[in-house]
Order: C-alpha cells, then structure tokens, then sequence
C-alpha cells in the first residue's frame, strides 16, 4: 500500500513540467475539490468536499 500526504489549496496551481507520482495525486485532488466546489456551490473547495461527502453518505441505504 502507499500513502500519500495531500495537500488541499484554494486557488491551487499546477506546478510546471513533469509530475511525481506525489504531484499528480495532489493534481487530482485538487481539481476533484474544484469540481465540488462549483457543483455545490460552495465558498471553498473544503466546503466543497464537505459537501460532496454529505451528499454521498445521504445516498447510503439506511
């Protein structure tokens, strides 16, 4: 298994040239917290994925 340590920006830019592994995670991380954002609507990407996770535990059978 690998871990990884991801950091979540506001704003976040895509660092120039070829990508480490490590890089690319955080690449998609972010533009995956991006997507929330603008899906729900919401003032941050942290709200974003805050969202993004109530909206999906609320589709789990009870």
């Amino acid at each position: 298994m690998t871990q990884y340590t991801i950091e979540i920006f506001d704003g976040y830019v895509t660092p120039e040239g070829a990508l480490t592994k490590e890089q690319y995670v955080e690449l998609v991380m972010n533009r995956a917290a991006e997507s929330y954002q603008a899906q729900y609507g919401t003032a941050t990407t942290d709200d974003g994925i805050q969202a993004a996770c109530d909206a999906y535990n609320a589709a789990l059978p009870a």
